[in-house]
């Protein structure tokens, strides 16, 4: 044949239409055996795929009977049965064409078939029935998925009874229209439970495991509120459900959201909440319906939905409002000042019911509106209309009948509500679209023209698409017909008249079809720019909800303050205050805000408070001169009480040299070595009397012996005496007289650091400044880039370079050693249990250099290294990042008295309102005490071994542009050798400002009891105190008595433990000793190994202000890094850390990273190597 293969497919195409036109079987049958002959090849491809569309065609052009032949034949023919299933190049199956062109009595044929599948998605994201515009024929394919729901349901319930897996896992997983339209979820009509609940229950671990890894929700609730966990006593069980739990999504699948947004109606939705009701009953588990009306209402349980509700809330009036520091809290505020204050029992339930809710507070809206607008009424006839329609739809929406015009989405709701599973699949089809739900939370309203404008445009966008779609296949038939006919080898006359009709067809459908792209294009920027704006209004109303959050707490702080002034003038008048401290520490309720100032200016009115009021204070005065809450043994606010205010912040802007240290510091650790150590210092120097910001000149050292005391005798506090001038161990000697007051083990380990050389190439002082001034990096919305990425792994977001600092990980874990004078303190301290302070205050300083540190630092790449060493402070620090997916950093720090190692992992997600980064590994901390240390059996040792898991990180204020860092949780510092412990409380960050940054705790020794206790502020100060036996009996605070500072820490007085160092102002808001981890010189690049982190191009880029070449060089180490793990993937080959091996610890039993003592003998023999940037 001489034509070419294409013009053979045109042929054959027009004869297999011909032929299903006509209904002629037997040459449909010689078509398809020719089809089969040819061979398959490059050339046959395009018959290939003529034969698998073949029922395609039918359903469009060939009779009903024509169809059942060609479905009956298909074994016969050689066509795969599943072609009934398959799509074309616009990923339509024979179902949506059928559909399309509501052929009803096709469409019902196809439906009969066992195999069909309706629910397939083609290239629009469009099922069959959403592609047909015929309504009979909706109300026929919603029937029939009706019908099949109704028996795959009793199916499913049957093979739950029997426990026949193998029917489950054919049903769920292996037929695809059931695992679509089936919900494991679903609660039984009779007794509200789901499977899940069935099987919990029943104690079946094995069914309950499989029905969790098959789709089932741990968040549902039965009928009587109860989640499955609570029906259960068994460990075994409640640890599957607690492990399915992180698993989950935060949206729900609900499968009626997309169709309700289409089509105007409100997603249903049905759960359980808790409902403030007042402060004698807290918060009550109700009950609550959302109905496709937008009506929300709630009952007592899910039992007593079928009588009068107990309130309700028409969301077309209503907002949302969001509380950023809290998880689990939302409010709803109604109309004529109603107000709902809800609680979910998980973050990812408390989610789930934002979203609908906001989607549904949209949709109400809208509606409204369009209603309004419609109506020919006047203004002054609106609110009567409104409240008409509101109590219309409310009364009978339980009792609706299903309307006869009923539109698809609907009559989708009304099968899938009609058995108790429905729909296993959803959620990768119905997941969460942030742009398509992005609105405002206040009671905005649309212009008149606006909404006209959207009302025209949505009316005629279909049809313009449809034409689009028209022309587009119109020129691209023309187009392939004009190609194969020019191909001919022989060109006639009679081609060139046909090419030349066929050209100007082509030019005539372009130009209309370039017509119609430009006024979609037009409806489409006016959508976009409306959604623009909507969102606008939806930022600025989360603004002003922060704002009014941060007006609040500056207002309590003020009430706060004149209280403590009020407390103090009534004291120095001689007025005692109230015995009665029952509601110390209670922040005021709105009454009392609202109240306060009246009381306060009603008092300041008087000259002077009298001296004495017969028959006790007033209860006016009583309340605002409530005592502190006595809940805990001190708290942060105690312990600084006398400190003034601008003290307590830490100054961002006050520039220091690299060497300063905080007097405080200096004559707290002062203090501790002359009243504790009891031994003579051979390098001392006596620092002047207290001043504020002095520093001591290193040049400058008279050395002299410090008077010998005894240690085991407290001095009692002087009141009235002048400050001592301290004795002071110079933190930043040489080096070669730091040896000189080490014991023989710190010896030893000195004489290692030396030998291995550590210090080589840090000969010169670290860099006390960065190249840049100033922070220059290009400003882009943080909001807009974080808000589609909800519910990710923060690990795995990739987020432009302008988000970052030029620091990476694992130089932030080795931020964790900035203090690490304190483990020096420490190791100079024969008490164990004042041991136990400092190094507990040691891990608590680690979170002092987060403050404005809200730039995401770089993330390592696997095998990335970075070492430090301080000559002057006599420690040196390495670290590798052992594990890409998930991230995890080992690191291990050494010096003559303490070693400090353990691994940087954390568990992080984006909620939307915050950043939670939850820790998972544990530090370890080796302190090698002067004179040795007693364990818990009273046997002498060397050195000894403190854990703690860091606590957990929060960033919130997300929305309203002003992110600020929040730690917060409880961490156990335990030393396993004496069995002293001690429980750091971090308070997390509440309404009040001055609740910020607070912690506290109380060190225990071996037997439990307390001896002393800390408290103060993460972020400026920490203080101690020694608990005396006559305050060991009693819970007592500090403002008792006199709350003076003192050198002494067992006068009973309360001393500085740590102080913050200053601030300076440099981009990217770091530390003065964050500046220096990144600093290299020409005599250190000899030295660092070729993973270093201070190499990695992208970050030194970002530190000199290139942003551009960062972003280029950024990505081009994560390609190399991807290639490097597919090179080894590919070659089944692990990798191992170069530095570091997991292990389980030989004392706390924890898994850790054990560094293998390698890394410095390789680094001085210069034999260092590796290529990852």
């Amino acid at each position: 044949m001489s034509e070419s293969p294409q013009l053979n497919t045109s042929l054959l195409r027009l004869k297999l239409l011909d032929a299903l036109r006509n209904g002629d079987h037997l040459k449909i049958d010689n078509i398809i055996q020719e089809l089969n002959s040819t061979k398959t090849n490059l050339q046959t491809q395009d018959l290939k795929q003529l034969k698998g569309t073949i029922l395609h065609y039918a359903v469009q052009v060939s009779s009903l009977q024509t169809i059942q032949y060609l479905v009956q034949n298909l074994g016969n023919f050689h066509i795969d049965i599943n072609s009934q299933n398959s799509q074309d190049s616009q990923g339509n199956t024979p179902l949506h064409l059928a559909a399309q062109s509501s052929r009803i009595d096709v469409v019902k044929y196809l439906l009969s078939l066992p195999n069909i599948n309706d629910t397939v998605l083609n290239l629009d994201k469009k099922q069959p029935v959403e592609v047909c515009k015929d309504l009979n024929v909706i109300q026929l394919m919603q029937f029939e998925r009706a019908k099949f729901v109704e028996k795959s349901a009793c199916d499913l319930r049957k093979y739950f009874t029997e426990k026949n897996y193998n029917q489950l896992e054919n049903l769920l997983v292996l037929n695809p229209r059931s695992s679509e339209l089936l919900d494991i979820n679903g609660a039984d009509p009779k007794t509200g439970n789901t499977v899940l609940h069935e099987f919990i229950r029943k104690d079946d671990y094995e069914m309950c495991d499989w029905i969790l890894k098959h789709g089932g929700d741990p968040f549902k609730r039965d009928k009587r509120g109860k989640l499955p966990i609570d029906l259960t006593n068994s460990e075994k069980l409640k640890h599957l459900i607690k492990v399915a739990s992180k698993d989950q999504t935060i949206m729900d699948p609900v499968t009626s959201t997309n169709n309700a947004i289409k089509t105007g109606n409100t997603p249903v939705y049905k759960g359980y909440l808790r409902k403030w009701t007042n402060f004698a009953s807290g918060y009550k588990l109700r009950y609550f319906v959302l109905d496709q009306f937008g009506i929300l209402s709630y009952y007592t349980n899910q039992d007593d939905s079928i009588n009068s509700c107990r309130g309700s809330l028409n969301l077309g009036y209503a907002t949302l409002h969001l509380d950023s520091s809290e998880k689990l809290k939302f409010e709803i505020f109604g109309k004529n000042g109603l107000k709902w204050h809800l609680k979910a029992n998980h973050p990812i339930e408390t989610n789930r019911w934002i979203w609908q809710l906001q989607n549904a507070i949209t949709i109400a809206k809208d509606n409204i509106k369009k209603k309004n607008k419609d109506g020919t009424n006047s203004d002054f006839d609106e609110p009567a209309i409104v409240e008409k329609h509101h109590h219309r739809i409310r009364i009978p929406r339980r009792n609706k009948k299903k309307s006869d015009s009923a539109t698809s989405s609907e009559l989708n709701e009304i099968s899938r509500s009609g058995t108790g599973f429905t729909g296993i699949g959803n959620s990768s089809r119905f997941s969460f679209d942030n742009d398509q739900y992005t609105t405002d939370l206040d009671n905005w309203e649309y212009e008149s023209e606006s909404d006209n404008d959207s009302d025209e445009t949505n009316v005629n966008l279909d049809s313009i698409n449809d034409a689009i779609c028209t022309q587009r296949r119109s020129i691209e038939v023309e187009l392939t017909s004009l190609i194969e006919l020019f191909k001919s080898t022989n060109l006639s006359s009679e081609y060139c008249e046909t090419g030349l009709v066929t050209l100007n067809s082509i030019s005539e459908l372009f130009s209309s079809y370039n017509s119609h792209i430009n006024t979609r294009d037009t409806i489409l920027k006016k959508n976009l720019d409306r959604q623009f704006e909507i969102n606008k209004l939806w930022e600025k109303s989360i603004r002003q909800l922060e704002n009014e959050i941060k007006e609040r707490e500056a207002k309590l702080q003020l009430f706060q303050g004149q209280k403590k002034q009020l407390k103090k003038y009534l004291k120095s008048n001689g007025t005692n205050t109230p015995k009665d401290a029952s509601n110390l520490g209670e922040e005021p309720s709105e009454s009392e805000i609202l109240h306060l100032d009246e009381k306060l200016d009603h008092i300041n009115e008087k000259d002077q408070v009298p001296v004495f009021m017969p028959g006790g204070l007033p209860d006016e005065l009583n309340e605002i001169l409530a005592e502190d809450s006595e809940d805990e043994f001190f708290d942060a606010d105690e312990f600084e009480a006398q400190e003034p205010v601008e003290d307590e912040i830490v100054n961002e802007n006050a520039p220091i040299e690299q060497q300063e240290v905080s007097e405080n510091n200096i004559t707290a650790s002062a203090g501790i070595t002359t009243q504790l150590q009891g031994i003579p210092q051979q390098e001392e120097v006596q620092q002047p009397p207290q001043q504020e910001e002095v520093q001591q000149p290193p040049q400058q050292e008279e050395v002299q012996q410090p008077p010998q005391q005894d240690s085991s005798k407290e001095i009692p506090p002087q009141e009235s005496s002048p400050p001592q001038q301290s004795q002071v161990i110079q933190d930043n000697v040489p080096e070669t007289t730091k040896t000189d007051g080490f014991n023989e083990v710190q010896r030893k380990v000195n004489n290692q650091l030396q030998a291995e050389g550590s210090f080589l190439g840090y000969e010169q002082p670290p860099r006390n400044k960065l190249l840049m001034d100033e922070d220059n990096r290009p400003k882009v919305g943080l909001w807009g880039i974080l808000k589609s990425m909800v519910g990710k792994d923060m690990t795995r977001m990739t987020l432009p370079v302008s988000f970052n600092e030029p620091t990476s990980l694992l130089q932030r874990l080795a931020e964790d050693i900035e203090y690490n004078n304190l483990l020096n303190i420490a190791a100079s301290i024969d008490d164990s249990t004042l041991r136990l302070i400092y190094v507990a205050t040691f891990a608590a300083t680690e979170y002092s250099s987060t403050i404005n540190r809200i730039a995401k630092p770089f993330n390592p790449l696997l095998g990335e290294t970075f070492e430090y060493a301080r000559p002057d402070q006599n420690f040196r620090l390495f670290v590798e990042q052992v594990s890409h997916h998930p991230p995890i950093s080992a690191c291990r720090a050494e010096s003559p008295k303490w070693d400090y190692y353990g691994e940087n992992a954390v568990d992080s997600k984006f909620y939307g309102r915050s950043f939670d980064f939850k820790h998972l590994g544990k530090m370890f901390c080796v302190i090698r005490p002067d004179n040795g240390v007693v364990d818990k059996d009273g046997q002498s040792q060397v050195e000894e071994l403190y854990s703690w898991k860091k606590v957990n990180t929060s960033v919130v204020g997300i929305m309203l542009g002003n992110p600020t860092v929040d730690n917060y949780g409880k961490m156990v510092v335990e030393n396993h050798t004496t069995g002293d412990s001690i429980v750091v409380d971090m308070k997390q960050r509440g309404w009040r400002a001055s609740s910020a940054y607070q912690l506290s705790g109380q060190a225990l020794d071996k037997n439990g009891k307390a001896s002393w206790a800390m408290g103060g502020h993460w972020n400026s100060k920490i203080y101690a105190k020694k608990i005396t036996e006559q305050h060991s009996d009693r819970r007592m605070s500090v403002l008792d008595e006199s709350t003076k500072t003192s050198n002494d820490p067992f006068s009973g007085n309360k001393f500085l433990v740590w102080q913050v160092a200053s601030r300076p102002k440099v981009p990217f808001n770091l530390t003065q000793f964050a500046i220096t981890l990144n600093d290299i010189n020409s005599n250190l690049k000899q030295w660092i190994a070729p993973t270093d982190t201070r190499l990695r191009p992208d970050q030194r880029n970002m530190e000199e202000g290139h942003y551009d070449e960062a972003a280029a060089e950024k990505h081009r180490v994560e390609v190399k890094q991807r290639q490097a793990r597919k090179f080894r993937e590919e070659n089944k080959q692990p990798y191992n850390p170069s530095w570091f091996t997991k292990k389980k610890h030989p004392i706390t039993g924890d898994i850790f990273w054990e560094y293998n003592n390698k890394y410095w003998i390789e680094r001085k023999s210069k034999n260092l190597s590796g290529d990852i940037f």
